[in-house]
């Protein structure tokens, strides 16, 4: 088991009541995933909540309940599973990095039925040959946000991005 997926950030905590403004689907989905992961870190719930109240505020409760509950079983997949360490900025920093660009392939790759693709990008981040437990989460987190019409762009495997060695794609 591997408990190293998450990348050690010298920073402080940031500020728990930012909640991104942005209407786009992956805006919300980075935010939410670097906030997420945070709350793993540090054992800090009040991250998760902090989460849960901006799906909710954005998209309604029902839909906010299952987003939340699929970000937790992806991370906690990541979590359990990850044969390496999974980067990530922090929530208000601009930039995506390319374990986030992935996760933004694997989304949007779930949502548009590409399962070739949504597998290779769930293997390259995961570093395993069968990240079943990641690729059910992504798919019920890319349908709860399909449900309230928060469609990600169609997006190519970043160009750093590489499978496990041992992988073959069909």
């Amino acid at each position: 088991m591997s408990y190293q997926m998450l990348d050690r950030s010298t920073a402080s905590m940031p500020d728990l009541d930012f909640i991104p403004e942005q209407e786009d689907a992956e805006s919300l989905i980075v935010w939410a995933f670097r906030r997420w992961v945070l709350g793993v870190r540090h054992q800090a719930p009040e991250q998760w909540e902090t989460v849960w109240r901006g799906l909710r505020r954005r998209c309604g409760e029902p839909v906010a309940r299952e987003a939340a509950a699929a970000l937790a079983e992806m991370i906690e997949a990541l979590r359990r599973t990850a044969r390496r360490t999974i980067t990530h900025h922090q929530p208000c920093c601009r930039c995506v990095g390319d374990d986030e660009a992935l996760l933004l392939v694997l989304l949007g790759a779930c949502q548009r039925g590409d399962g070739l693709l949504a597998r290779t990008a769930a293997q390259s981040l995961s570093g395993i040959a069968h990240p079943d437990g990641l690729l059910e989460g992504a798919m019920r987190l890319a349908g709860a946000f399909a449900e309230r019409g928060l469609m990600l762009p169609c997006r190519d495997m970043p160009t750093s991005s590489a499978v496990p060695d041992g992988i073959m794609i069909h």
